[in-house]
């Protein structure tokens, strides 16, 4: 093998290992990403553990950046049917984005900021938001109703 030949070997396998090096916090940050849109459901509850009617219900959700993890508590409002069916809304109001509340004797969900109002199905009333609530997309599995990706009204 003559030097020239010897040479481009060790350019081309130094080439590749600085290309594995600086690519796998690439390939890994893809994978996680790809990870976490596969298992995106979070548990809510049990679906015979929830009153019929509205509430809130809170849940722990686990927060992933790479390799940071946290877990975070926080709510959404279920409505519970008469058939066991359930709608799960988003707990922001879609005008400002203020946390909106449920008032049981309105039959109502009211936004306090700038008076939006929502039926118990989520469509709205009155006020200045312009859709109706953002609701999950949920599914059972066991008795446990869960949550997935946010589908916007």
């Amino acid at each position: 093998m003559d030097r020239r030949a010897f040479l481009s070997r060790i350019v081309g396998f130094s080439s590749f290992v600085i290309t594995g090096i600086l690519g796998l916090p690439i390939f890994r940050f893809i994978a996680a990403s790809l990870a976490e849109e596969q298992a995106s459901w979070y548990p809510i509850g049990r679906i015979e553990d929830l009153p019929e009617g509205v509430s809130r219900v809170t849940f722990n959700r686990v927060m992933r950046d790479n390799w940071l993890s946290r877990s975070v508590q926080e709510y959404v409002w279920v409505r519970k049917k008469s058939d066991g069916s359930a709608i799960v809304f988003e707990p922001h109001c879609t005008h400002l984005g203020c946390a909106y509340e449920w008032n049981e004797n309105a039959v109502q969900f009211q936004c306090p900021c700038h008076g939006g109002r929502f039926n118990e199905d989520g469509k709205r009333i009155a006020g200045p938001p312009p859709r109706p609530l953002d609701r999950y997309e949920i599914k059972s599995e066991a008795g446990m109703l869960k949550i997935g990706k946010l589908l916007k009204s």
